[in-house]
Parts: structure tokens; C-alpha cells; sequence
């Protein structure tokens, strides 16, 4: 099978967890990723797992963003350091970058300055909230940009419950896919115009499109729309419920005049079809419909209420926790999780690509690299002969 980015190589200038994970993919699909680092590192090896994690020394989600890359120390801050890394970017197809315009314009690193060295360079650019706009300047980060300056925060969680916080790295990691389907194109451009190429993408951006719904809602009526109420559900049946076991199911049947007769004939309570016979009259009485499903549920353990949702041919899935995921026999036929070597650490599971192409070689191509270990050998395949080398790393330029 062929590698889809086979051939191609690219530069990621980037730290933390987006534009990394953008470049990570691009590495399960075959991309030659070469990950620019300052002396010490990217700041994401430093973030210590909480709680620790004994079996794994060092940052989960850092060896999850940079498996399959080489990895070079340049330091940046000195005088050679930018020029050194644009004469890398001289030579790939791709440059990823979360580097702000102020720090890439120090760098000599900008948009406009890598395409004169290289006319063909697919210039992926990932920020906060953009790099032009009164907010451009402003820093950052996916509990800030994604998940509160979306939007999303305030839609969320029960009425009168503060709006919930999100998980580490769920924008990052969205706004990752954004950026990879956004350099791909850009790729495509770039073969079909042979000009360079820049595209870019926000963390804000990426969070609004998630509650796409919600906000094109905003747009038409100028209103917050209301948070979901639980106890209160407009539709009982597109709900949550907790079961005898303190597990829950999710209910999601939108189309009530499809489901509530069977429905009711699952928990064998046809009265209520009776009683609230078309969506009219369901909707009316959804308030005090859901408690009195919430009993019903209470009865019996999750399992009992699976089969029978099953066997009803009911839309619903159980809050699975994530002991159960990483078991799930669904997402091991997928061929969700890869299994990584490690010289230093016991062998562990990684999450793979979250996509397949039929035909295609697709797949986790090793560990992360530590700070700098290819730094030689990738100054070597880039052109520069032993004496520069060794004249860069004694100026103390490369790590």
C-alpha cells in the first residue's frame, strides 16, 4: 500500500498540542515531519500528568502529538537560529507554524518571506483567534479561544449549573483536524496553480463551527439559545436517564412520531402512547413525562435497559466511561488504538488516526523523538555537509 503523503516533507515550527497533532497525522500518513524545538524542548514535555502516571514518566499527550517525527534543537533566539530554519523551509512541501506574526516576523519567518525562498511552500498557519483583527494579539488557548470565546461553554451544562469546563486538549485536537484538512487542500492548490500557498486556522473559528447550529440560531434570532434542561426536556425521548447501577443512557430520537410508540412498548407503559398520542401533546407534556420516565429507568441496571432498547431497535447509546472505550470491541475492529515501541519505556497503545483510506498506508509510525535526536542527521538530509554542523552546534545555535 502507498503512503498518501509519501514524499512529502514538512516542517513544523509549533508547540503544545494543535498545530503538533496537525503534523501527527500528516506523519501517520507518511509525511517526513521534521519538529523544530528551542533548547529544553517544547514546552509540552515539561507538563507533568496529573495525577502522575507511574508506568510513564514524562507528558501522555505529548509522545500522543509527535509519535512519528524527527526532532532538531535550533535556538531560535540567536542570531543564526531563524536563518537556519528558513534554510530548512527552503526545502519542504509543508511549514506548520503557531508561531504569532510578531515572533514569525523576527524570525524571518513569515508567510511572505518563507515563498521567496521557497515559491512552492504550503504555509499552514494555526492561532488563537487569527492573525489579523482587533483580537490577533491576544493569547490563546483551547479552554479560552474553543471552548469559552466560542461559545460553546455557555450552551452547555444543566440550568442552574455554571457552564462545565472542557476536556484537555478538545479543541486543540478538532481544531488539529481543521488544520489538516485546510493544509490538504492547500497541497491540492499548490499542484494545480505551482504557487505557494498559505491557509490558516483558529481555535475560536474551529469552536463556533462545532455549535454550528447553535450559532447560525444567534445569527438569525440575535438570542442565546437555551441550555439543555434535563429535568425539563423539551423532547423526553432525546434525554439522558440514570439507571438502578448509576449508569446513564442517551436517548436521541428527534423523530417522535417514528419512536414514541415503541418507546413505550419498551418500558411497557402503552398508556402513555395512548395519552400523548402525536408530538403536540407529547411536547406538552414532556415535564412531566421525564420524571416519570427517570423512575421507570431507575428499576433496572444498564444492562437490562440495553437489551431491551436493542431489542426495540430504540436510538440510544450508553455514557460509556473510558475504561470501557479504550475496551470497546467496536473501536478494536476499527483499528482505533496502534501499539508503540519505546527503548526507554514499557510498550504502550497510542489512538490512531481517527480516519482510514481504503488502499492506503495509514498508520502510527513509531514513538516521539526526544529533544533534538535527529538534529544531525536531519541537517544532513537538508544539504549541509559535517564542518557547518559542527560550526552551528559549537555557536551553540543547534542543539
Amino acid at each position: 500500500m502507498v503512503a498518501p503523503l509519501e514524499g512529502i516533507r514538512v516542517l513544523e515550527v509549533a508547540n503544545w498540542v494543535a498545530a503538533p497533532s496537525c503534523a501527527a497525522l500528516m506523519a501517520d500518513m507518511g509525511a517526513d515531519v521534521v519538529k523544530v524545538e528551542p533548547p529544553g524542548g517544547d514546552a509540552l514535555r515539561g507538563i507533568v500528568e496529573q495525577p502522575p502516571v507511574e508506568s510513564f514518566p514524562g507528558n501522555l499527550t505529548f509522545e500522543l502529538d509527535n509519535r512519528g517525527k524527527r526532532s532538531i534543537v535550533i535556538d531560535m533566539q540567536r542570531p543564526a537560529g531563524g536563518e537556519l530554519v528558513c534554510r530548512l523551509a527552503a526545502g519542504v512541501e509543508v511549514f506548520v507554524t503557531n508561531l504569532t506574526q510578531p515572533r514569525a516576523e523576527r524570525f524571518g519567518l513569515t508567510f511572505e518571506q518563507l515563498r521567496r525562498v521557497n515559491p512552492q511552500v504550503v504555509y499552514s498557519v494555526f492561532t488563537g483567534y487569527g492573525t489579523s483583527g482587533p483580537d490577533a494579539a491576544r493569547r490563546g488557548f483551547d479552554f479560552t479561544s474553543f471552548w469559552a470565546h466560542s461559545g460553546i461553554q455557555s450552551v452547555l451544562g444543566e440550568p442552574p449549573s455554571p457552564p462545565p469546563l472542557c476536556r484537555r486538549s478538545q479543541g486543540d485536537h478538532t481544531s488539529a483536524l481543521n488544520l489538516l484538512a485546510a493544509t490538504l487542500a492547500a497541497l491540492r492548490l499548490r499542484e494545480v496553480t505551482g504557487e505557494a500557498q498559505r491557509c490558516e486556522v483558529a481555535l475560536q473559528r474551529t469552536g463556533m463551527w462545532t455549535i454550528a447550529g447553535d450559532v447560525q440560531r444567534a445569527l438569525v434570532t440575535g438570542e442565546q439559545p437555551p441550555r439543555h434542561d434535563r429535568v425539563h426536556p423539551s423532547n423526553p425521548i432525546f434525554n439522558s436517564y440514570p439507571t438502578s447501577d448509576d449508569r446513564w443512557v442517551m436517548l436521541a430520537m428527534a423523530q417522535t412520531d417514528r419512536y414514541w410508540g415503541r418507546f413505550c412498548q419498551m418500558l411497557e407503559r402503552v398508556d402513555w402512547a395512548e395519552r400523548y398520542p402525536d408530538f403536540d401533546s407529547l411536547l406538552a407534556g414532556a415535564q412531566e413525562l421525564a420524571p416519570e420516565i427517570e423512575r421507570r429507568f431507575r428499576e433496572h441496571d444498564l444492562a437490562y435497559w440495553g437489551a431491551r432498547l436493542d431489542e426495540f431497535d430504540l436510538t440510544w447509546a450508553p455514557v460509556a466511561e473510558l475504561p470501557e472505550v479504550v475496551r470497546s470491541p467496536q473501536l478494536r475492529h476499527q483499528g482505533a488504538f496502534a501499539a508503540v515501541a519505546h527503548p526507554a519505556r514499557e510498550d504502550f497503545e497510542t489512538i490512531a488516526a481517527p480516519f482510514s483510506i481504503d488502499g492506503a498506508d495509514v498508520h502510527v509510525r513509531g514513538r516521539a523523538p526526544e529533544p533534538g535526536e535527529h538534529s544531525h542527521e536531519v541537517l544532513r538530509d537538508f544539504g549541509l555537509g559535517g564542518e557547518e554542523i559542527a560550526d552551528l552546534a559549537a555557536a551553540g545555535t543547534l542543539g
